[in-house]
């Protein structure tokens, strides 16, 4: 069985608690796109996370509207892949590695959940939100990605029917041999299986990322491996594409943050194609 190492995102000079800032932050963009009009994601349950900790973490990220709009928005588009994969399968078992503070096992209808993430995240989850109060079967698992197995953490997890993995938030963060040993771990475990994730190229991260990239440093980790054709990752490792949707096109046409959605339609294509929600199957 093989080791997948990922590196930790605490920076614990600033923050009181261990909990990875990176999860504080995309929780607070949820917690502030449910107090909207016009939520373009509608998770009522973020609030439930957001201390002292998650609250000022906003206030350094609130003013970056346009990544703020792509975070609930890439969010929002997983949703809908896992809300027709449940219809057709009620009893898929939903694997989210890295899953922060991911609440679609209270939200979405039907599935087995498994939330993999570090002890610190999932204790503070369950001191909110119990797993057992899941309206769907919900087991999360502890694990500390930089000592222990992930292939023995997986093995734990009994799926008698269809297998979704969500890897949400992450890729960008591992190098290339973390994000292949990751796809052979799961592989592994799960000879057939279907991944969810959002994949960011080279050129959308220099043109339109770099400023709340410089804050993502300042959170103790950084983006690595950034290339223009992600997809070879999974191609290469023999899985099939089976859908490619822009996150950026989804986020202007659900919320306005200046951009005219035509715009990033027709003449946008870097900004239109960089950033993307895609599905892979094996």
């Amino acid at each position: 069985m093989r080791r997948v190492p990922v590196q930790p995102t605490y920076d614990a000079t600033r923050m009181a608690n261990p909990i990875s800032r990176t999860a504080y932050y995309t929780l607070a963009v949820r917690a502030a796109d449910a107090q909207r009009p016009k939520p373009i994601l509608g998770d009522t349950f973020a609030g439930r996370f957001m201390n002292d900790d998650a609250k000022a973490l906003w206030e350094e990220f609130k003013s970056f509207t346009k990544a703020n709009a792509s975070n609930a928005a890439r969010h929002a588009m997983i949703d809908e892949h896992l809300q027709r994969a449940i219809a057709a399968d009620p009893q898929a078992a939903i694997v989210i590695i890295g899953t922060g503070f991911d609440t679609r096992a209270f939200r979405l209808s039907g599935g087995q959940w498994f939330e993999v993430d570090e002890p610190e995240i999932l204790t503070y989850k369950e001191s909110r939100l119990p797993a057992a109060t899941a309206p769907n079967p919900l087991r999360r698992i502890g694990i500390d990605f930089g000592r222990e197995s992930l292939a023995d953490k997986l093995a734990t997890i009994t799926a008698p029917s269809s297998v979704h993995i969500i890897i949400e938030g992450v890729l960008m963060y591992l190098t290339r041999q973390q994000k292949v040993s990751l796809l052979k771990t799961i592989a592994e475990r799960f000879p057939h299986h279907t991944i969810y994730c959002d994949l960011m190229r080279r050129r959308f991260f220099e043109q339109y990322s770099r400023d709340i990239h410089e804050k993502i440093v300042g959170m103790g980790t950084t983006f690595t491996d950034l290339e223009d054709n992600p997809e070879r990752l999974f191609t290469e490792n023999g899985y099939t594409t089976v859908d490619v949707a822009s996150i950026p096109q989804r986020a202007v046409e659900a919320a306005n943050i200046g951009i005219p959605a035509f715009m990033v339609r027709y003449f946008m294509g870097t900004l239109r194609n960089g950033y993307v929600i895609a599905v892979f199957r094996k």
